[in-house]
């Protein structure tokens, strides 16, 4: 019994929702190399990793070209697109964890044949969102150049799910699709709709994960800039490759600013692999010129060594040669830290009865309320609180999981990870000592029928014996 344990209030109402949990971006191939875009649509792919029996009914992954800028005059000569979007609704991860999202424009992938049974597989034509009544519109390949941010988002403005939980595309303000302009003013943030008579309602969306480098001036479409990694002077990267998630930036290297200034690298430098591809020879290696996490063991500007690192579609990115194991999430680990201990119990107990839908007032770039609502999680948070929520899966009246964090969760989260007291009486904190607190909280199990006051034989039945047990065991003391 530890410290975060809450009493399981009975008959509560819970929301029945799909099976629901982390998911990130894990990889992407947006420049096949070869003799121009001739590989392209065979080769491209976007990958997602999250828990096995996750339902990404709603979610939609797109990429964002943040169009060109090359004098910095903030007047682009080419203008910022959405290049491609896909839904996801229907998609359940599987028991890999994987899936992979693959360019089947032309008809074919040659990538599928390299992708683990075990990996969900997708294509860009079934999961392409088209524009409303525009049928002659497909899939096409991923825009190599200018600017590119990779959104996976939850919710999206004029978006609906129908009676069969699909996705609902010609509402009359919903724009989230391929070749609309994102960013009509340019000013590297998604439009809200009243930026122009040419402005569509891209925002507000709820970003779960995002990642996005610069090219050519163009603009990125991430919440923060800790998701932009640095600028790459001499290439634009071909391909990216998760190697880590961090809740907050590790301030392990250092990369130069804009400005020639020595500052930490952001947080997507040290959390992907990225660069060019080598030839067009079936291989999925990085060539030389690869680069990041700059430094993953703190020595400044050391790169980490990656000869022989592979990209690896459907699967996890280890590389024994190159000392590198891909991140995976860690069961109780809120903060992203790869480590499971108090504070995460801090934070799960300081997010009960939260859920994804949480609202919150959109600000502008002063603080200042803009009129539209906003999503409360986002990023970090979100996944945060989607760890969260799928601690105990079985946590809904009727079964299936909750849709919001409930004390089961938590209470499944204490169960594994918490601290134990002294005996089965040292219900409450202080820890290693019986007093009062104890008393109180044993009363609270026993009168909830809570299955943590069931200490007492025979066991599965909250009677006289396990008041008489408490009393023995709190009578006897800590042992010394």
């Amino acid at each position: 019994m530890g410290k975060f344990k809450l009493l399981a209030i009975a008959g509560a109402a819970l929301c029945v929702a799909p099976a629901t949990a982390q998911v990130v971006i894990n990889e992407v191939w947006e420049n096949p190399p070869g003799d121009g875009d001739k590989f392209d649509p065979f080769l491209e792919y976007i990958e997602l990793y999250g828990e096995p029996g996750t339902d990404l009914t709603g979610y939609a992954v797109a990429l964002f070209k943040g169009g060109s800028d090359l004098n910095s005059d903030d007047l682009p000569e080419t203008r910022p697109e959405i290049d491609e979007a896909f839904e996801l609704d229907g998609v359940v991860i599987g028991e890999s964890g994987i899936v992979v999202l693959l360019n089947d424009s032309e008809g074919f992938s040659d990538v599928e044949f390299d992708v683990p049974a075990e990996a969900t597989i997708l294509y860009f034509r079934a999961q392409h969102i088209s524009p409303p009544g525009v049928n002659a519109d497909v899939a096409g390949k991923l825009s190599n150049d200018l600017s590119s941010s990779y959104l996976l988002v939850r919710g999206r403005t004029g978006h609906a799910l129908n009676a069969s939980n699909m996705s609902v595309f010609d509402l009359p303000d919903y724009a989230w699709h391929k070749d609309i302009n994102p960013d009509v003013d340019f000013d590297g943030k998604a439009d809200f709709g009243d930026e122009g008579p040419l402005a569509r309602r891209i925002e507000p969306m709820q970003i779960i994960d995002d990642v996005a480098w610069s090219h050519n001036g163009g603009k990125e479409y991430v919440r923060d800039s800790q998701q932009e990694i640095s600028d790459t002077p001499g290439f634009n990267p071909d391909s990216i490759s998760r190697v880590a998630y961090y809740g907050e930036n590790p301030m392990r290297g250092l990369r130069m600013n804009s400005e020639g200034e020595t500052v930490p690298t952001r947080m997507a430098d040290e959390e992907w692999i990225y660069g060019e591809q080598g030839p067009p020879d079936g291989t999925y290696f990085y060539n030389e010129n690869i680069a990041g996490p700059t430094d993953p063991k703190g020595d400044g500007f050391e790169d980490l060594d990656l000869a022989g690192f592979a990209m690896t579609p459907g699967d996890f990115n280890d590389s024994a040669a190159a000392s590198v194991t891909q991140f995976r999430f860690v069961r109780g680990d809120f903060n992203f830290d790869g480590v499971v201990d108090e504070t995460d119990g801090d934070l799960i107990a300081g997010e009960l009865n939260m859920d994804l839908d949480r609202e919150t007032p959109c600000l502008d770039e002063e603080g200042m309320p803009t009129g539209f609502t906003c999503w409360f999680y986002e990023g970090r948070s979100a996944n945060a609180l989607l760890a969260m929520m799928n601690m105990d899966k079985l946590d809904a009246v009727g079964g299936g999981n909750a849709s919001f964090v409930t004390p089961a969760d938590l209470e499944a989260w204490n169960d594994e990870f918490g601290p134990e007291g002294c005996n089965a009486a040292d219900l409450a904190e202080p820890f290693e000592t019986l007093d009062i607190a104890d008393v109180v909280r044993f009363l609270q199990l026993f009168g909830a029928m809570d299955s943590g006051a069931d200490i007492g034989a025979p066991m599965g039945v909250l009677d006289i014996a396990d008041v008489v047990a408490f009393l023995q065991i709190f009578g006897a003391g800590c042992p010394s």
